[in-house]
């Protein structure tokens, strides 16, 4: 467990972004190729995948860990292992994932899988969906003959150790909306020569408001974060605009309604204002739809290591690109709890509990064992 500390601290010192992670894939790599594993191919760009071939034909399982960091300064001041990277920093466990991939890559370097391949992915690029998607699309990552896959995610909030799921929705189905309105400007004393976009900007935050739904387990919830029109220009009256929605839901077809009837509110009141207006999708993440025999895989490991097992009512409001393998096989998603009293993820002040490394580990190893 020191030696595995040790790793975790490394890669909290020297965080890299979604899709920047070259240093990361290089050390993850030097920790890998001294292990030997039957395969070890980068994917995705900045992406790893290390294979270790079953002793007879079973279920071949993957079992994922995230590795990138996030843009925000961390403001830490008992740590011993702050980011080097200034605006830059863990503060979402994925530190502590991959570190847990590591040691489970150790266990098997020392004694293959009875039955069944286990792939180990070390993907990139979580924070902005992208990551899963084009591990997804990987020529190496295709070939690979796949019958589960699990992931982990460390949760605050939670007794540290607990192990979290449940059946269905466990992340939301979530993607950001982006409406840009044009029209053309005028003279700010003479609007009416113009196409201003202000009526129709306003109209379809206030509409696409009206779609939030709560029905639990049941939801849509759509968030305004970004607004932009004209320019600090007072002569002007305004030409062009944008509005930036967040739109999450508990799964993919309720997500894709709703942003049907987003455009559709937005195409409307371009076309009573005399506008264009243009979509752009950003950031889309596919809710992980844990299926049953994958849960009770998870439910049957958390008890063969004696950990205590909450079954919860409804899923996580955030999003998790691990949805882009739970919708093409069947898997699932858990949680780890990472204390009552551990900052939430993405605070400033966040930081991956090394305690629950070795927790994480025999879940992932008892896993595999129970999925044969």
């Amino acid at each position: 467990m020191e030696n595995l500390t040790a790793v975790r601290h490394y890669l909290h010192q020297n965080p890299e972004i979604s899709q920047q992670e070259y240093n990361t894939q290089k050390y993850i790599l030097s920790l890998l190729e001294p292990l030997k594993p039957d395969r070890l191919e980068k994917v995705a760009n900045t992406g790893v995948i290390a294979c270790f071939y079953g002793t007879v034909p079973g279920k071949n399982i993957l079992l994922r860990a995230d590795t990138d960091a996030l843009p925000i300064q961390e403001t830490n001041t008992d740590l011993s292992y702050n980011s080097k990277t200034a605006g830059v920093s863990h503060k979402c466990g994925h530190d502590g994932h991959t570190t847990i991939m590591y040691g489970v890559a150790g266990y098997y370097a020392k004694q293959r899988p009875q039955a069944g391949n286990v792939y180990l992915l070390f993907q990139p690029a979580e924070e902005n969906g992208w990551g899963a998607r084009n591990v997804a699309d990987d020529s190496f990552f295709k070939s690979l003959d796949v019958d589960m896959v699990f992931a982990l995610h460390n949760l605050p909030g939670f007794k540290k150790h607990k192990i979290v799921c449940k059946t269905g929705s466990f992340t939301s189905s979530v993607v950001s909306l982006a409406a840009y309105f044009k029209g053309y400007t005028a003279h700010a004393a003479e609007p009416w020569n113009g196409k201003n976009p202000a009526a129709a900007m306003s109209s379809f935050m206030l509409q696409t408001l009206e779609l939030n739904m709560e029905n639990k387990p049941e939801y849509i919830t759509i968030t305004p974060v970004y607004m932009e029109m004209g320019e600090k220009a007072y002569g002007v009256s305004a030409g062009e605009g944008s509005v930036h929605l967040t739109i999450r839901a508990d799964n993919n077809q309720r997500l894709n309604d709703t942003i049907t009837k987003a455009k559709n509110i937005a195409t409307n009141l371009a076309q009573q204002e005399g506008l264009q207006v243009t979509f752009e999708m950003i950031e889309p993440f596919e809710s992980n739809q844990n299926h049953p025999d994958a849960v009770a895989i998870i439910h049957k490991a958390a008890s063969e290591n004696q950990l205590e097992y909450e079954n919860l009512n409804e899923g996580f409001r955030f999003g998790e690109d691990f949805g882009v393998f739970t919708n093409l096989f069947p898997g699932a998603m858990f949680g780890v709890g990472s204390g009552e009293n551990c900052k939430p993820l993405h605070h400033p002040e966040y930081d991956y509990p090394d305690e629950i490394t070795e927790t994480g580990i025999k879940m992932f190893i008892e896993i595999q064992r129970k999925a044969q």
